[in-house]
């Protein structure tokens, strides 16, 4: 950024929150990697580490206008098009899930809270454009795509969601 900014200006803000976040989907990757059947969202998660990471560059450096986006807008329908796939397979209900269960399932519920935060961290950069359109909104599909690998990872390990009467 060339200047020196205070530990809790948004940009700094926004770097520390998706480091915690990347951090927390390490440990989820640890966990999955254990099991066959969900090497594969193991390494999907993996790349969506790298990804954040790459957005927590961009914002560190400046973001929009200081160096080139990490995100565009194929980027987003493909993650769009993967929570539709995913989804078409999970159990629907309007109620809201209790997250408990395995620790697959609790840690990318964790992740998943998490994500949201960087997602409200992301709006003041939107709104003072360091960030660009693009990052916000995978940002916001990323929860959702976390939500999904939720319940698809309950649904593999057989746990049966509660539900919030």
């Amino acid at each position: 950024m060339g200047d020196r900014l205070p530990k809790d200006s948004p940009p700094v803000e926004f770097v520390g929150e998706v480091d915690e976040l990347v951090a927390v989907l390490g440990i989820a990757r640890s966990l999955l990697e254990e099991k066959e059947e969900l090497k594969e969202i193991s390494s999907e998660i993996k790349a969506m580490q790298v990804k954040l990471m790459r957005i927590a560059g961009y914002v560190a450096l400046g973001g929009k206008g200081r160096t080139v986006a990490p995100v565009s807008e194929s980027e987003i329908k493909e993650l769009e098009n993967k929570v539709s796939r995913m989804w078409v397979e999970l159990v629907k209900t309007r109620k809201f899930t209790v997250p408990s269960g395995p620790l697959e399932v609790t840690v990318l519920n964790l992740a998943r809270a998490i994500c949201r935060r960087v997602e409200r961290r992301a709006v003041k950069l939107l709104r003072s454009a360091v960030l660009d359109e693009f990052t916000y909104k995978y940002l916001n599909r990323l929860s959702d795509l976390i939500y999904v690998y939720v319940k698809w990872v309950a649904k593999k390990l057989g746990f049966h969601e509660e539900y919030l009467e």
